[in-house]
């Protein structure tokens, strides 16, 4: 893959102690291609390697849960026990069959746990207990998480990192960002604790910390670890960009490989003057910025940069080591390949509004603009795969 248009995006990306051949990392996107039992689909094997098969260096999965009581969607996969393993060893050996880095964003949803149709009758766990809007209209109210559910959450970081080794990745994402458990301990908005868990931007920064090292603990030194770092909250009284700039060098010292900077939460996203944020050019580039002045692991832009054009001057520029992927790739997987043989305007966009792919996410997501016959097969992947039985 050559890239001569845009060479930078084509040169290779050291993430920790692993190598990518280029800067394009297929961002973490819910599909939910996964079986109810939290395993993985035939669907989903053929979805990541798909999108290494285009040229992706780097593939993150999206968000795959640590636990029951961190699960969010229906068929959102699992790791949390050795029956797990055979099907993420497929998506691993899939990815790096086609040469590129395999990792898996790992996630505890805490308040925003499902199922939501039935919400009040578990326990759905956040710092303190503080009602929020679930859906538009909908208020809820979450349980305060106790000491030793903080403590199994931790475990189930670390276990489920180990088992990501075990089936072969080269690393995870830990998920501290847009509201889910890790997140909603780091804002003083939600953060109402006086214990150790809580108070200051220390105390309400130990759990995402404290998952950071077990996870680095569990794995060993040459398994890459990365942050998905809420990097502002966009609310009065929230946790700020400036809380994030001096908390990324701490969780590079705890064990960090690479971040993202998330602005925005679910909830903040509901609020005017963010409404339409996640549709705006650019609209993490700032806060990207700000991280990469931070610390001296590489940073990972993302957020409306699919343009190649906008993708490698913000290389060029120094502005991120990297650049994430998430829908760009999800219409067009061969986009990289695209780009690097100088056919970028071959590329298919995506100009969904509102976007299919979050329409259809909790029975599978799909897109308008697929070629027909890829959408009438409901994921856009390999055909056919031979890496095992699989339904």
């Amino acid at each position: 893959m050559s890239g001569t248009t845009f060479p930078r995006l084509f040169e290779p990306l050291t993430l920790g102690a692993r190598t990518a051949p280029n800067r394009i990392v297929h961002a973490p996107m819910s599909v939910c291609y996964g079986h109810a039992d939290g395993t993985v689909s035939r669907a989903e094997v053929e979805h990541y390697a798909r999108r290494a098969q285009g040229g992706a260096g780097t593939v993150i999965t999206e968000n795959f849960a640590v636990s029951t009581a961190g699960r969010q969607m229906p068929l959102q996969t699992m790791v949390s026990g050795p029956e797990h393993v055979p099907g993420l060893r497929e998506i691993a050996d899939a990815v790096h069959a086609h040469g590129a880095l395999a990792m898996v964003q790992l996630v505890h949803a805490g308040r925003y746990a499902g199922p939501w149709d039935v919400y009040e009758q578990q326990r759905r766990l956040a710092p303190s207990v503080v009602e929020f809007e679930l859906t538009p209209g909908r208020v809820v109210t979450p349980a305060e998480i106790t000491p030793a559910e903080i403590a199994e959450s931790i475990a189930a970081f670390g276990r489920a990192a180990e088992l990501c080794a075990e089936a072969g990745f080269d690393g995870v994402d830990v998920h501290g960002a847009q509201g889910f458990l890790l997140s909603s301990f780091l804002s003083p908005r939600t953060n109402r604790r006086t214990d150790g868990w809580g108070g200051d931007a220390h105390g309400r920064s130990r759990l995402l910390r404290e998952v950071v090292r077990e996870v680095r603990r569990r794995t060993g030194p040459d398994f890459v670890v990365g942050v998905h770092l809420m990097s502002d909250e966009l609310l009065p009284g929230g946790w700020t960009i400036g809380d994030a700039v001096a908390l990324a060098p701490r969780l590079v010292a705890d064990g960090a490989d690479f971040l993202f900077a998330i602005p925005a939460t679910f909830e903040s996203l509901r609020v005017p003057p963010n409404v339409g944020l996640l549709g705006r050019h650019r609209y993490a580039m700032d806060d990207t910025r700000a991280l990469r002045a931070a610390v001296d692991v590489p940073v990972i832009a993302n957020g409306r940069l699919g343009d190649p054009a906008d993708a490698e001057a913000v290389l060029v520029r120094d502005e991120a080591a990297a650049v994430g992927l998430a829908r760009p790739l999800f219409v067009d997987p061969d986009w990289p390949r695209k780009v690097a043989a100088g056919q970028a305007d071959t590329v298919r966009s995506c100009p969904c509004d509102p976007p299919a792919c979050l329409r259809t996410q909790l029975t599978g997501s799909v897109c308008d603009h697929w070629p027909p016959e890829v959408r009438a097969r409901g994921h856009f992947g390999l055909a056919p795969v031979a890496t095992g039985g699989m339904p």
